[in-house]
């Protein structure tokens, strides 16, 4: 697809009456489009993968966009689309909404085979990190960098998604991340929450 095209679909995205949540999805899957170009499928971790698998219950205003191509791709490809570099950031200021992604360098922290891929109209996808993925990631804020406020997402991401997470992956990595004890107490409590929400 043309640059010119996507551009026109970003202005009519941010022009839609969509929740802001759902015109960043869509606006994610439209780079996507772009970087097609470059044999590049970007992966959105860290906060914004929590906001999407809590269905917008996390709020975050960043994007962690993960690339594997150079910067200068990524550059060029966000500049040609519209978005500003402000610091560490790339921004889409518009009075309707305000988007800004980094591009984190370094490996995707997970299986690529597990990412969840989310179909937009029009034939456009977006990839999230997988539900596992972001659990143990999610797992090694609370238990390594002290960031226990974690908990309560780490909790809700498995009560919205319990049907679709795979135990014994999840068990797997947290043993090879040395979080298995907590995984465990939090599956529990996610186990007595819904039981409570069922009576």
């Amino acid at each position: 697809m043309n640059t010119d095209k996507l551009k026109r679909m970003i202005r009519e995205t941010i022009e839609s009456s969509r929740s802001d949540f759902a015109k960043r999805i869509e606006i994610i899957a439209i780079i996507t489009e772009a970087m097609k170009d470059i044999g590049v499928k970007p992966v959105i971790v860290g906060g914004h993968a929590v906001e999407f698998y809590t269905s917008g219950g996390y709020a975050t205003m960043d994007i962690d966009m993960l690339c594997t191509c150079s910067i200068y791709e990524v550059n060029s490809i966000l500049k040609s689309l519209g978005f500003d570099k402000e610091g560490k950031y790339w921004v889409l200021t518009d009075e309707n909404i305000d988007i800004a992604i980094e591009v984190p360098s370094g490996p995707l922290a997970g299986d690529s085979d597990r990412l969840t891929k989310v179909e937009i109209n029009e034939g456009l996808n977006a990839y999230f990190i997988g539900i596992e993925d972001i659990i143990i990631d999610r797992l090694n804020r609370y238990k390594h960098w002290g960031e226990y406020s974690d908990e309560e997402w780490i909790i809700g991401m498995i009560i919205l998604n319990h049907e679709e997470i795979d135990w014994e992956y999840v068990y797997k990595r947290a043993e090879e991340e040395r979080t298995l004890e907590e995984i465990q107490e939090f599956r529990k409590k996610s186990e007595e929450d819904m039981k409570e929400m069922k009576d």
